[in-house]
C-alpha cells in the first residue's frame, strides 16, 4: 500500500536513475574528442506500477538501457559515399603520377625531342656532306631514344609503386578483416545477456568504415550481434570465419604484374571499389593501354625511319629494336656517322633521304595512315590529361558528397557539448528534486515517529 515508505523508495529510484544519467552525460563530455565514439543516451522508463483500491499508482523510474545513437541508414550512406570517394581519389592520385611521367609540354619531353629529331634531318638536307650536321642527327636520335627510355623507366616506377601500394592495401584489409572477426567473437560473448557493448561496437563500426573506404565492403548485422562482411562479390567475414585476400605477382611479356585474389581458393574478387578498386582499375586498364600505345608509336616510327634510311648507300637501318626498352641507334651508325644516309645515291648534294625523314613530321604513317607520330603522342597526352581531370573532378564531387553525409551522421552520433550541458542541467535539477522528495518524506516519517 502506498505510503511514506513508498515515497522514499520512489525518491531513491529517482536519485539512482538520474545519477546514472549524469554519469552517462559526463562520459559523453569526456569523449567529445574521441574518434569513432558514439554518443550514449540514457533510456529512463517508469518502474512497474502498483495496483491499489484507488487505482494504479506509479512507483518511480529506472535506467532501463544505455542506447547508442546510431542511424543505420546514415551509416550505410556514409560507407557508400566513402567507397566511391576512395575509389576516385586513389584513381586520381595514380593518374597524376602518370601525367607527370609525360612531362608535357616541355622541350625535354617526347614531343620536343621528336621535333629536334626532325629538325636535325632538315638541317642535314641543307648540308648533306657536313659532318657536323650528321653529328647533330646522331645526337638528336640518341636524345630521343634516351628520352623514351627515361619515360619508360619512370612509368615502370609508377607501376612498381602502384603494385607495392596494392600489396600494402591487401595486408591492411586482411588485418582489418581479422580484427572484425575477433570483435564479432568478443561482442557475441559480451552481449550474451542482451546488453549492448557500446565500446566494442564503436570500434567495429570504425573498422567497417575503413573497409568501405579501402575496398567498398558492405555488411549486415545479425541477431547475435555479429556482422557479415561482403567484399568483392563474396563473404569475407562471417562470425569468426575470415576469408582474406592475397596480392600475387606474375609475369606477362617479361613484365611483372600484380593481381588480387581471394586467399582461400584463388578466385578473383568482382566489383572491388574503394581505394583498392580505384588503384587496380588504373593498374589493369589505363597503364597497360598507355604503355601499348607508346610501344606502338615507337614501333611505327622505327619501321618508317628504317624503311627510308636503308634505301641509301650504307643499306643499314637507322634504329634497332622494336620496343622502347630495346630501342637504340644502330650500333654501326653510332660508331661511324658516315653511315648516315642523306641521299639514296650518295652523290654530293643528294638529300632525298634527309628530306623524306624530315617530312615525317607531317606524314600520316601511323593509325592506318591517319596520324603522324606527333599526333599519336599528343593523343596519348590528351587522353591521360582528360582521364586525370575527370578523376580529379569526380573525386572532388564525391569528397563533397561524402563530407555532407558525414556531417549529417555526426549530428546524430557525435557529442554536442551544448546539448550535453543542457542535459546535465536538466538531470541535475531532476536529481535535486528527487533529493527534495526524499528529504520531505523523511521529515514526514520523523513527525509520525515523534507522535
Amino acid at each position: 500500500m502506498p505510503g511514506l515508505i513508498q515515497g522514499l523508495e520512489i525518491a531513491r529510484r529517482a536519485l539512482l536513475a538520474h545519477q546514472s544519467a549524469m554519469n552517462i552525460t559526463g562520459h559523453n563530455i569526456a569523449n567529445v574528442a574521441t574518434e569513432g565514439y558514439t554518443r550514449r543516451r540514457p533510456v529512463l522508463t517508469p518502474t512497474v506500477p502498483e495496483t491499489t483500491p484507488w487505482g494504479i499508482v506509479g512507483t518511480g523510474v529506472q535506467l532501463e538501457d544505455v542506447a547508442r545513437t546510431r542511424n543505420t541508414f546514415l551509416d550505410d550512406q556514409v560507407r557508400k559515399e566513402s567507397a566511391l570517394a576512395g575509389s576516385w581519389d586513389a584513381r586520381s592520385q595514380v593518374l597524376q603520377q602518370v601525367e607527370a611521367v609525360l612531362g608535357e609540354p616541355s622541350d625535354d619531353a617526347i614531343a620536343g625531342l621528336l621535333d629536334q629529331f626532325y629538325n636535325a634531318w632538315l638541317e642535314l638536307s641543307n648540308q648533306p656532306e657536313d659532318f657536323g650536321a650528321r653529328a647533330v642527327v646522331l645526337q638528336s636520335a640518341e636524345a630521343l631514344v634516351s628520352g623514351l627510355q627515361d619515360q619508360d623507366a619512370r612509368l615502370d616506377d609508377v607501376i612498381e609503386s602502384t603494385d607495392l601500394e596494392v600489396e600494402q592495401r591487401v595486408k591492411d584489409i586482411n588485418n582489418t578483416l581479422n580484427e572484425v572477426g575477433n570483435l564479432n567473437l568478443q561482442i557475441m560473448q559480451s552481449e550474451v545477456t542482451g546488453a549492448v557493448d557500446a565500446d566494442l561496437r564503436d570500434r567495429r563500426d570504425q573498422l567497417l568504415d575503413q573497409l568501405a573506404r579501402e575496398a567498398g565492403a558492405t555488411h549486415l548485422v545479425r541477431a547475435d550481434g555479429s556482422v557479415v562482411v561482403r567484399l568483392g562479390g563474396r563473404t569475407a567475414v562471417e562470425g569468426t570465419d575470415v576469408h582474406g585476400l592475397r596480392a600475387e605477382r606474375y609475369t606477362v611479356g617479361g613484365k611483372l604484374e600484380v593481381r588480387v585474389l581471394f586467399d582461400s581458393d584463388g578466385s578473383k574478387p568482382r566489383d572491388l571499389s574503394g581505394e583498392l578498386g580505384g588503384i587496380i582499375s588504373v593498374r589493369e586498364e589505363v597503364l597497360p593501354r598507355f604503355r601499348k600505345q607508346l610501344d606502338g608509336l615507337v614501333a611505327g616510327l622505327v619501321d618508317r625511319v628504317n624503311l627510308i634510311h636503308r634505301a641509301g648507300p650504307s643499306g643499314v637501318n637507322f634504329f634497332s629494336g622494336a620496343t622502347i626498352d630495346t630501342l637504340e641507334v644502330e650500333p654501326e651508325i653510332a660508331a661511324d656517322i658516315t653511315r648516315i644516309n642523306a641521299g639514296s645515291s650518295g652523290d654530293p648534294g643528294d638529300n632525298d633521304i634527309a628530306l623524306a625523314l624530315a617530312a615525317l613530321r607531317d606524314e600520316r604513317f601511323l593509325e592506318r595512315g591517319t596520324a603522324t607520330a606527333g599526333d599519336v603522342f599528343r593523343q596519348i597526352v590528351t587522353e591521360v590529361g582528360s582521364l586525370t581531370r575527370q578523376a580529379g573532378s569526380v573525386s572532388g564531387a564525391q569528397a563533397a558528397a561524402f563530407n555532407a553525409v558525414v556531417v549529417q551522421r555526426e549530428s546524430v552520433i557525435g557529442v554536442s557539448l551544448d546539448e550535453e550541458l543542457t542535459n546535465l542541467v536538466e538531470t541535475q535539477k531532476a536529481y535535486e528534486a528527487a533529493a527534495r522528495i526524499f528529504s520531505s518524506a523523511a521529515e514526514m516519517i520523523d513527525v509520525l515517529l515523534a507522535m
